[in-house]
């Protein structure tokens, strides 16, 4: 009885990590949308001063941009396994990834044990 709780507890948690991957596409989309609405509406100014401020403004909003475009490539990368049902397997090892783990990180592709050897400082020298 105690193994089908734990299950079904888990299985609710997948199910939560999902909804918030949902939602935080959808906020990337949003902000997609405004950002292309607000480099299409971009005026030239005739003050140098004002054209610096938004020059530097624009770029602040591209890197931003690039960075919720990266996310949402993870995220569209996590939601397609929910799909596959492999959601949660540790892409080094194939065991399942504690689901404590994927709650704080959902974009998590590497269980603890293969995180830590791939940050190994002899690892890294003998590559």
């Amino acid at each position: 009885m105690k193994n089908t709780e734990t299950q079904d507890s888990t299985h609710a948690e997948l199910e939560a990590i999902k909804h918030s991957l949902l939602l935080q596409k959808s906020e990337i989309l949003n902000k997609n949308f405004e950002f292309k609405e607000q480099q299409s509406s971009l005026s030239k100014n005739s003050d140098e001063a004002d054209a610096v401020s938004q020059e530097l403004e624009s770029n602040l909003s591209i890197q931003l941009h690039e960075r919720d475009r990266h996310s949402l490539v993870l995220i569209d990368k996590a939601l397609s396994k929910f799909a596959t049902n492999s959601y949660g397997e540790c892409e080094g090892c194939g065991d399942m990834i504690d689901v404590r783990r994927l709650k704080a990180r959902p974009l998590a592709t590497l269980c603890i044990s293969c995180m830590e050897e791939q940050e190994s400082p002899t690892r890294n020298l003998i590559q």
